[in-house]
């Protein structure tokens, strides 16, 4: 039996085209495809726009800190036209604001970018802009600055006395700008040299200040006691010795190494901005003696500290400092200022050798030739007249009734004029140890003339004099120039940080006091 085709209905065909999903897959590619056209067209522009904002605020950047600085010759506006000129960017400054002050500038520069996108119009986005925006200031504060600096024996070797004068000056450069000059220019920063080697020579004014009874007119030392270094400030009124000018080291007639540094050139210059005289006075330091870090420091923090106003005032009524610091050191709790130490060394603290006070002034037993220098030292001899000793005589002329025969001529000494005349090895081993009937040595007679002060005590008075300069807000910066290992120790201990000490050597001294000087002198963006 055959079978009949039966053909489906209208309605049925119909529904099964309607109900077939072969072709939707090709609309949701599509879809997709307009989506991440979309969205890679909007990454480009965003791309290109973020390219643009970032060029922008580089530039305006750059041209705010360099218009900003205190130092800039030209003017500030033009200095930012020009850097967006050099950028490419002209047309996209907006405005430049310049505010100067006694001691500060700011900068302020606004620039606009308008891009065009290349996609993201189609999304309604017609314009994108790139805005930038800087300020620039540089507010050079109330800048009180000691250098501390050492200028002992071991200075004259390899150059370094030479590489510090020309780094310190450098220094002084940096903290004064070759445009400007004086108070104004600076902020008011004012820099006190602190010249330091076996002791400190405060100078005959400076010395002044103190209650101090002057036994000779050589040198302006002071002796400390150790009690001294517990606090940045010196009192005007206890009594304080005046140190002895003398020789412990060499055993010739004729001093040669004196501890207390008597060159004028080594004197410590308090509150100064002049910076041509300040330079000189770095030219002037001669380097000779041991190493006393704690003096140094104890007379840098000094200057430093607001206690020594009245210090600083006599000095001004003196001519020593200048009218424009007659407030200085000024009271960080009520002022903006900045105090600054820098602590140069090449070596450690050595023995101190300090005068015992029956020898520092009076009249002595020793006498003087006129005309030759010859010396003579008077001893009561039991059983004879023959009480003078003269060791430049022959051995079986040396005891003698009197110092010199009348025609010469002699002078009896104090006990300053003793030490400006003979070395204390001298005066211990060729008068004393022979000629006195105690019979004491050599070595005995050093002993009784002056005492010593070892390098662990002066290594405890150093940190204690820094830990009280750090206390009072003061910064420290220290330098170990070729330092031996304690040395650097001891100074980085000093430091108010591990990051405020370098180790350097060489022409590198150069680059720490620049390092140091760019640091005091920063320039910050504030925006």
């Amino acid at each position: 039996m055959r079978g009949k085709l039966r053909l489906p209905a209208k309605g049925e065909s119909l529904k099964r085209f309607l109900q077939q999903e072969d072709g939707n897959i090709i609309v949701l590619g599509l879809n997709f495809l307009v989506l991440m056209l979309m969205m890679g067209g909007m990454a480009v522009d965003l791309m290109r726009y973020e390219v643009r904002r970032t060029e922008l605020q580089q530039t305006t950047d750059r041209a705010a800190l360099a218009a900003a600085a205190l130092n800039q010759d030209l003017d500030a506006e033009a200095v930012v036209r020009d850097y967006f000129t050099k950028a490419g960017l002209i047309d996209k400054l907006v405005d430049v604001d310049v505010i100067e002050g006694f001691n500060s500038k700011s900068v302020e520069v606004d620039a606009r970018s308008d891009l065009q996108p290349f996609f993201m119009h189609m999304m309604g986005v017609t314009d994108l802009q790139a805005p930038a925006n800087s300020m620039a200031i540089e507010r050079i504060s109330d800048v009180e600055v000691s250098l501390v600096l050492d200028i002992s024996g071991s200075m004259n070797s390899y150059s370094r006395i030479t590489n510090l004068k020309k780094a310190a000056k450098e220094f002084i450069d940096a903290m004064y700008p070759t445009n400007t000059s004086g108070a104004a220019a600076a902020g008011h920063t004012t820099i006190t040299i602190v010249p330091y080697s076996g002791q400190v020579n405060l100078g005959t004014t400076l010395m002044s200040q103190f209650n101090v009874t002057r036994n000779h007119t050589y040198s302006s030392c002071v002796d400390l006691p150790s009690s001294a270094f517990n606090s940045t400030t010196q009192s005007t009124t206890t009594s304080i010795p005046h140190a002895g000018s003398f020789d412990p080291f060499t055993n010739s007639r004729t001093p040669s190494t004196i501890f207390c540094p008597p060159q004028t050139g080594n004197t410590i210059t308090p509150v100064n901005d002049d910076k041509t005289y300040l330079k000189n006075r770095i030219d002037a330091l001669v380097a000779d003696g041991n190493t006393s870090i704690d003096i140094g420091v104890k007379w840098g923090a000094l200057f430093l500290d607001p206690g020594s106003n009245g210090i600083v005032q006599n000095l001004v009524s003196a001519g020593a400092v200048k009218s424009d610091y007659n407030n200085r050191p000024l009271d960080a709790t009520t002022t903006d200022v900045l105090k600054i130490m820098v602590v140069m060394s090449d070596g450690e603290n050595t023995t101190q050798y300090t005068l015992l006070d029956p020898y520092r002034t009076g009249t002595s037993n020793i006498y003087r030739q006129t005309s030759s220098g010859k010396l003579a030292v008077y001893f009561d001899r039991s059983g004879t007249t023959s009480d003078y000793y003269m060791p430049d005589n022959s051995s079986s002329t040396r005891w003698q009734t009197k110092p010199f025969n009348s025609s010469t001529g002699w002078t009896q000494l104090t006990w300053p004029e003793v030490w400006n005349t003979a070395s204390i090895n001298y005066v211990a081993a060729s008068l004393y140890a022979p000629a006195s009937p105690l019979g004491y040595s050599s070595s005995k007679w050093q002993g009784i003339f002056r005492s010593t002060t070892a390098d662990t005590t002066k290594n405890t008075r150093l940190q204690s004099i820094c830990t009280a300069a750090k206390n009072k807000g003061f910064t420290i910066f220290t330098i170990g120039f070729e330092a031996p290992t304690n040395g650097k120790a001891q100074l980085l201990a000093c430091a108010s940080s591990a990051g405020h000490y370098y180790d350097v050597t060489g022409i590198q001294i150069s680059q720490a006091f620049l390092s140091i000087a760019s640091q005091i002198s920063h320039l910050r963006l504030t925006q």
